[in-house]
């Protein structure tokens, strides 16, 4: 009978490789427990392998890994909203609180303005109330008080 040519990429060809490197690992295994033995050294203890699980149950431990990473994504998403929420909460406060001092000043300047501009019967200016502002603004800057 002639040799059986079998195809490379057959899927017998392929499943009788497979059969044959695990046989072969098998072997050499047994060989070097053996070898361990005849020295006398203790073989390495069996890894307690867990038993196989179902596809369901891989397909549900994968769902509630995946839904975790999703629930850490949602806080994530959370605590970067909240710090933007309060980054423009402080920016509208201090944007408010410039607008309030822009109008204490405005408030301010008309009442020294209108007290400057203030005029006799005849409509002559008053000079005590310019010779006051201007002993204010020297008292008030710090070059003239040390």
């Amino acid at each position: 009978m002639a040799p059986r040519i079998e195809k490379k990429h057959s899927k017998e060809y392929k499943a009788r490789e497979i059969q044959k490197s695990l046989v072969k690992k098998a072997r050499l295994r047994k060989d070097y427990l053996k070898a361990l033995k005849e020295e006398g050294y203790t073989a390495p203890e069996k890894k307690s392998s867990e038993a196989k699980v179902s596809f369901k149950q891989m397909k549900e431990r994968n769902a509630a890994g995946n839904r975790q990473k999703l629930d850490e994504k949602k806080e994530m998403k959370k605590l970067r909203n909240k710090k933007q929420h309060e980054k423009t909460l402080e920016r509208q406060k201090q944007e408010q609180e410039r607008l309030k001092d822009a109008r204490e000043r405005e408030r301010q300047r008309q009442v020294r303005s209108s007290r400057v501009t203030q005029r006799t019967r005849s409509g002559q200016p008053l000079m005590g109330p310019k010779i006051d502002d201007l002993l204010s603004q020297i008292k008030a800057d710090d070059t003239y008080t040390k």
